[in-house]
């Protein structure tokens, strides 16, 4: 749940924890009393701690989420994204962000069914809700799931046939929609 500020917050102290540590060093070079330099440089830290660190994440968050193009599952690299990413995906589009992802690839419905029979054969027993339960396989209408991809500007799905991750305890899993006549899949996914 905390992830995506674990980065910045190393970052962050490291680098506070050094300048504090070379100024306290340096503090008899420039004729400065050590323990006064190290408390007075350790205040200016715990006061610059924040700002800094949101400065850092802001940084990092442009590089890590968003929305990213790759030809094929080996390019992605992120775990997270990788556990509900088909590996036969092709021409993936992503739309990363802190909590979860939203993706669109081209994939057969044989792939995508061999994939989600692989999950639920390994993770099925620990699944929140059973695949039963949840109207595997069924056809909705894509104006019921449109809001689940706004600002994506991604073709509306002629048949959308609704598949489902095992669903973990927290909540976190993935819903796919796969429409049969494109040999295309959306997906989202939410993990904690």
């Amino acid at each position: 749940m905390l992830w995506p500020i674990v980065l910045p917050f190393k970052i962050t102290f490291w680098s506070l924890a050094g300048l504090v540590s070379l100024l306290t060093l340096l503090s008899p070079v420039l004729k400065w009393k050590r323990g006064k330099t190290f408390l007075i440089a350790s205040l200016l830290a715990c006061l610059a701690f924040i700002p800094s660190c949101a400065g850092i994440m802001a940084v990092l968050d442009a590089q890590r989420f968003g929305v990213f193009s790759y030809g094929t599952y080996s390019e992605v690299q992120d775990f997270r994204i990788e556990r509900y990413l088909p590996t036969s995906a092709r021409e993936i589009t992503l739309d990363k962000f802190a909590m979860g992802h939203r993706a669109k690839y081209a994939i057969t419905k044989t792939e995508l069914t061999s994939y989600l029979d692989t999950l639920w054969l390994k993770a099925g027993r620990y699944s929140a809700i059973s695949r039963e339960e949840l109207d595997d396989g069924s056809s909705v209408p894509f104006d019921q799931i449109a809001h689940d991809f706004d600002g994506l500007n991604w073709p509306k799905l002629s048949t959308a046939i609704r598949f489902y991750s095992p669903i973990q305890g927290d909540g976190g899993g993935a819903t796919y929609y796969f429409d049969p006549s494109a040999n295309i899949a959306y997906h989202r996914a939410g993990y904690w």
